[in-house]
């Protein structure tokens, strides 16, 4: 059991706000109360002091620029996801200006599992709202 202790819990989904203490069992929520860890707990248990601290809901980020597939040397799938766990965000939607364009669901099954293998952050593809015109040939305007 791993204890968050006295920090300040912002939850609003379940309406709360305020000074608590989060009992974590495994990858579970095992609890959530107002009174602080024990003596008790503190010598079984792992026990994080987090006064002054936000203990928050998983964040989302809905416009990261994850750069892979195309642009790996500026970052990967698995770099970002993992940058976005170490700020406390859980999920990531990652834009569809890569090479090749994110217009297809082949691209967009290709992010998505890449973001499975890295196992870090949740990263869901946006598509593009248009579809990538091939290299060679040119747009055409409308008259």
């Amino acid at each position: 059991m791993i204890i968050l202790d006295s920090g300040r819990v912002i939850d609003p989904a379940n309406k709360i706000d305020g000074i608590r203490t989060v009992l974590i069992n495994g990858e579970r929520i095992a609890g959530v109360r107002e009174q602080p860890a024990t003596p008790a707990e503190k010598l079984v248990h792992q026990v994080i002091d987090c006064r002054g601290r936000w203990v928050l809901p998983g964040l989302v980020d809905l416009h990261v620029h994850l750069r892979e597939p195309g642009e790996e040397s500026k970052e990967t799938i698995a770099s970002g996801a993992r940058a976005a766990v170490a700020g406390g965000v859980t999920t990531v939607i990652a834009m569809p200006n890569t090479k090749p364009v994110c217009d297809s669901a082949a691209v967009a099954r290709f992010v998505a599992g890449r973001g499975r293998e890295a196992g870090f952050a949740r990263v869901l593809p946006a598509g593009a709202i248009t579809h990538a015109p091939a290299a060679s040939s040119s747009p055409t305007w409308p008259s």
